[in-house]
């Protein structure tokens, strides 16, 4: 398996959220928002346009600090902190736009992103000394395992702008997962993609939490998001209204009101 089988932590949640409360510009963005996240599970989180998903998600990753109430991951308080300083506690963001180089081939975008986890020095680097090399053997080696596991070794030697936008998408969460996070957010990862192509990143998010990551996503495809979230947590106009596992979500009657009966309850 290319992605190491995360030891189980300590603690049972991953991620906390409690009693979040954002404030923009004087508006109400979350409100005293709090659910927690279990080590091991695909979790998704859903809400009508301008629930607060994003925000949700900018005050989670750093870039945006809460108002009031605080975030823990793995048990520590990361309120406040900067985006890098929550990346190297093993939280890790895919963002919605793809994030690829796209001159460079599949195999040199995933190369340079395992570049950034390397320990040989500059000079190491450009003197090319032993240390250097025999790192360098070993990233190329983790590259080839990512691309069996993202099923795109077979495009390996193709510059990044030629794949698919499902394609770039797949290899855009390879150059997340090369960062080893323990915990991954996907940001919409089913946003323009066909039928076929959705299909494919929802084996490539079970493969993902087969292998111990944690995943929280935002998602609007509900057939989507019924079909791989182990639990649901819904929020709308800041406020989380349900949280559970699919079939609960599917016939609760606040979440069906929430989203007019459109789509939630016939996903």
């Amino acid at each position: 398996m290319t992605l190491a089988k995360q030891t189980p932590e300590t603690a049972s949640m991953v991620l906390s959220l409690e009693a979040v409360t954002m404030k923009i510009a004087g508006l109400v963005a979350l409100d005293n928002v709090t659910f927690n996240i279990p080590a091991g599970e695909i979790v998704s989180l859903i809400g009508p346009n301008g629930a607060g998903k994003t925000t949700a998600y900018n005050v989670i990753s750093g870039y945006m600090p809460p108002t009031s109430g605080k975030v823990r991951l793995f048990d520590e308080d990361i309120t406040g902190h900067a985006p890098h300083s929550i990346a190297t506690r093993g939280l890790v963001r895919s963002f919605q736009r793809t994030s690829v180089f796209d001159d460079q081939t599949v195999f040199d975008n995933l190369l340079t992103a395992y570049h950034l986890q390397g320990r040989a020095s500059l000079v190491q680097s450009l003197l090319r000394l032993p240390k250097f090399r025999a790192e360098e053997k070993q990233l190329k080696a983790r590259v080839w395992e990512m691309l069996d596991f993202l099923e795109l070794r077979h495009r390996a030697d193709e510059r990044a702008a030629s794949l698919s936008y499902g394609e770039q998408r797949i290899l855009g969460v390879g150059i997340a997962l090369a960062a080893n996070p323990k915990i991954l957010l996907l940001d919409e990862p089913a946003a323009g993609l066909n039928p076929s192509e959705t299909d494919e990143f929802k084996a490539m998010i079970r493969r993902i939490g087969d292998s111990g990551v944690t995943v929280l996503l935002v998602e609007h495809d509900m057939h989507m998001v019924m079909s791989i979230s182990d639990r649901i947590v819904v929020l709308n106009q800041g406020r989380v209204i349900a949280e559970g596992i699919p079939q609960e979500i599917q016939n609760n009657p606040a979440v069906i009101e929430a989203y007019l009966g459109s789509g939630v309850k016939r996903a």
